[in-house]
């Protein structure tokens, strides 16, 4: 994907994230700058707010879409919150930090809804419900009139939604947006499940009233895979590593990958190769050494390196526990790998099993001892030249789903 383009005649859009990428290099949460670039390439006019990060300046621009940092707590709240930790800064005492957070996300995403729409009608899109929905609804409501809200659901706010409290926040918050988008069918079906029901209508009192009883659009868009990153589909080799890519946290089951290889006879284990960083290396470091299985934990990498992971992996495992998504499954799957996965997510919708890949249920070692044999016991796929992996994680796919949603509920 080249240079974002703004055009003063596109849909205005402000994006509000917990946190974005503090250049096409970094390695944190890329997809999200694939998200925004895709949306500028269509032609949108994007700029994204999020919290402040301790590398990055308060205003810049990153893969030519501005973005704006705002500060709200000690720096080293705000590193742990611009790396992915919002939900365990925020079971603490330090929980207080998201008071000042909200508020000054939804007044810098106001201000920059009215600067950007300049009259006109503008987008606010906040991804994850907590706190990035919750912003970008009451931003919506500060802005005026002419602003719609859409919420984006990842997976990990659905997650974290645990008791009434939540339930009661997530259902006000889902409730009052113009739209609700999903990345995937299951995470459809629990939003679906907080929003109005037809025992719970009554007749509307007003034309707002009326529109809120309908409740929002909710619709599902894969997220978008950067091709520009990947390359084109080479054939796996024969002799290559099995590859697993993501955070070293319990979620993403490493050490369930590690204890599957460790299931089969000596002689026929392959070699691992995993690929992210995160606070559990320590411990799958000392498992993979005391379960006897040859694994090489290769760090963090910038985007514009995993292409290479990729195309040296015979195949690619992604032993997930939960997943909202699934990069790594669009991925794999874009740089022509056979996949075995755990069934969550939206790998069910995008894995034929037994012919691009194998499911298997979550958590369970021996499940995934066995597909991992039966994969690499046959032949390696040769990608097809007709076919387009991407078909599925589009860029220009996704952002033309996003602007139609857009048109749909701003004000005219």
């Amino acid at each position: 994907m080249g240079e974002a383009r703004c055009e003063t005649d596109g849909v205005r859009v402000v994006l509000v994230t917990p946190g974005f990428p503090t250049s096409l290099d970094d390695h944190h949460k890329p997809f999200l700058a694939d998200h925004a670039r895709a949306l500028a390439a269509a032609g949108a006019d994007v700029t994204v707010v999020c919290p402040a990060h301790p590398d990055a300046p308060r205003h810049g621009k990153v893969g030519g879409i501005e973005v704006h940092r705002v500060r709200f707590a000690p720096a080293s709240v705000e590193a742990r919150v611009a790396l992915g930790e919002s939900y365990r800064v925020f079971s603490r005492l330090s929980a207080l930090w998201v008071i000042p957070m909200i508020a000054r996300l939804v007044l810098a995403a106001a201000r920059q809804a009215r600067r950007r729409a300049n009259g006109d009608a503008a987008v606010i899109h906040g991804h994850w419900w907590f706190p990035c929905g919750l912003v970008a609804v009451a931003a919506g409501a500060v802005a005026g009139r002419r602003a719609g809200s859409v919420v984006h659901v990842h997976g990990s706010d659905a997650a974290v939604t645990t008791n009434a409290v939540h339930r009661w926040l997530g259902r006000r918050v889902l409730r009052r947006a113009g739209a609700v988008v999903t990345v995937s069918e299951n995470l459809r079906d629990w939003a679906a499940s907080l929003l109005p029901r037809p025992a719970d209508l009554h007749p509307p009192r007003s034309a707002e009233a009326a529109r809120r009883r309908s409740g929002p659009l909710l619709q599902v868009v894969s997220m978008p895979v950067g091709s520009d990153r990947l390359g084109a589909p080479t054939p796996a080799p024969a002799d290559g590593p099995v590859v697993g890519v993501g955070r070293l946290m319990a979620e993403k089951g490493f050490d369930v990958l590690i204890e599957a290889v460790a299931l089969m006879p000596a002689q026929e284990r392959p070699e691992l190769a995993i690929v992210g960083d995160g606070p559990d290396r320590a411990l799958l470091e000392a498992l993979a050494l005391r379960r006897g299985v040859s694994a090489t934990f290769a760090g963090a990498m910038a985007p514009s390196e995993i292409g290479e992971w990729y195309r040296r992996a015979r195949l690619v495992c992604v032993p997930s526990r939960r997943e909202g998504f699934g990069m790594v499954v669009a991925e794999a799957l874009a740089a022509g790998r056979p996949i075995v996965a755990s069934a969550v997510g939206a790998a069910p919708a995008f894995i034929i099993d037994g012919t691009n890949g194998r499911l298997v249920p979550p958590d369970d070692a021996a499940a995934l001892s066995d597909a991992l044999t039966a994969t690499l016991q046959s032949d390696p796929d040769v990608p097809d030249p007709d076919a387009d992996p991407l078909a599925a994680f589009n860029p220009q796919a996704h952002a033309a789903a996003l602007l139609e949603i857009y048109r749909q509920i701003v004000p005219q």
